[in-house]
């Protein structure tokens, strides 16, 4: 290698390191990866928490990874499969159609997994269909998930 290109070389890395100077003192923490940890939360919304039998359940699932597919479970039970868009979102409903009375936990598995809980009772309104996302009907063959109520008394 000529001697000039070895001087010029060695000039351009010395003077790289002159600019990388000012950075030299900043905290690391301020690059780790750790702040963007939270960027990426995938969420599983229901319109309604409480409906009657025969009730309708708006479900929109979001921040999941875009054109997947996956599955719809509630209570362990598989009632559906779901492509999410372009934007990592889906929309389905669920019917519950003959569904008991008591608390059903729905499950999107598209890794990641989500899920959010709904209650079936004969006191509640009934909700009627709106949207036009793809329903899946939660049947009586899909039971109910057992519930333990404990009353706290405080002094």
């Amino acid at each position: 290698m000529p001697r000039s290109l070895k001087t010029w070389t060695a000039l351009a890395a010395l003077l790289s390191g002159l600019i990388a100077a000012p950075v030299i003192g900043l905290p690391t923490q301020a690059f780790a990866w750790q702040i963007f940890a939270n960027a990426y939360q995938p969420a599983l919304t229901i319109n309604f928490d409480t409906g009657a039998p025969g009730s309708y359940f708006n479900l929109r699932g979001s921040g999941l990874p875009a054109n997947a597919n996956g599955s719809v479970a509630v209570n362990g039970q598989n009632v559906g499969t779901i492509t999410t868009d372009a934007l990592g979102n889906v929309d389905f409903t669920l019917r519950a159609v003959s569904s008991a009375d008591g608390y059903y936990m729905v499950v999107v598995s598209v890794n990641p997994t989500v899920t959010t809980l709904y209650r079936v009772s004969g006191a509640a309104p009934q909700h009627a269909r709106s949207g036009s996302a793809p329903v899946f009907d939660v049947t009586s063959a899909v039971a109910p998930n057992a519930v333990l109520h404990l009353t706290v008394i405080g002094r």
